[in-house]
């Protein structure tokens, strides 16, 4: 059974280090803006909540996407082909958790778990993300998650929403 990437909210301290990890590994900068994944942060509760691509078995971004530049690999992962994106942005609108979008660059871009082994995971410190071969557990954990769904909204509006639910109505702007 393929791994899966599955955050643990609990766990979060809000450091930003896989979303540093994320932009070295894939953009040579350390740059939060550019990572594949979001972290939200709610100080005034003491919580964050980092927010991942679900590599859907059915995703919406790919379904939604005119061009065919998503697709599934062998081991499930969804991938994005920047050679045949034209950044229309269906994909983005398309994604009820806010995990792909399009860049100034005017290509999507969304996680690609680095290969099979994900920087934001080795980077992360209190075990907030990890990759592993799923079990009942974990399967109910993201499943929990995958049902927190948004029909609009940017990208962030929809982590952020994403995230509020995952704490409680507790989160301050």
């Amino acid at each position: 059974m393929p791994r899966i990437l599955v955050a643990i909210p609990e766990k979060c301290t809000g450091c930003g280090r896989c979303q540093a990890a994320c932009s070295a590994a894939h953009d040579g900068v350390f740059a939060p803006s550019l990572a594949r994944l979001g972290v939200e942060n709610f100080p005034l509760i003491g919580r964050s909540v980092p927010s991942v691509c679900f590599h859907c078995a059915n995703p919406d971004c790919l379904a939604a996407c005119p061009e065919g530049a998503i697709s599934h690999d062998e081991t499930g992962t969804v991938l994005v082909h920047a050679d045949k994106c034209t950044g229309c942005g269906a994909c983005e609108d398309a994604c009820p958790w806010g995990q792909i979008r399009v860049e100034k660059a005017g290509k999507a871009m969304k996680c690609d778990l680095c290969g099979g082994e994900p920087s934001c995971v080795a980077e992360c410190y209190p075990g907030a993300l990890i990759f592993v071969e799923p079990e009942k557990e974990l399967r109910k954990i993201r499943g929990m998650q995958m049902k927190e769904r948004s029909s609009s909204g940017s990208p962030a509006e929809k982590r952020r929403n994403l995230a509020l639910r995952l704490v409680g109505s507790g989160g301050d702007s």
